[in-house]
């Protein structure tokens, strides 16, 4: 399976962005719909924030 372009799961694998920083985040990629292999698994960075709310950030 190809990521998508949009898709920023590589780069926040490597911890170089939050999965906040992806454009796709939230609205068109969501556990139910995922996009990249960062939601595709509940361990994944981007299903965690989503999950937990983690991407209000405390300010």
């Amino acid at each position: 399976m190809r990521e998508n372009k949009a898709c920023q799961c590589p780069a926040v694998i490597r911890g170089v962005k939050k999965p906040t920083d992806c454009e796709i985040f939230g609205t068109v990629c969501t556990p139910r719909n995922p996009i990249g292999s960062c939601m595709v698994s509940d361990e994944g960075a981007c299903a965690a924030y989503y999950r937990y709310r983690r991407y209000a950030e405390a300010g």
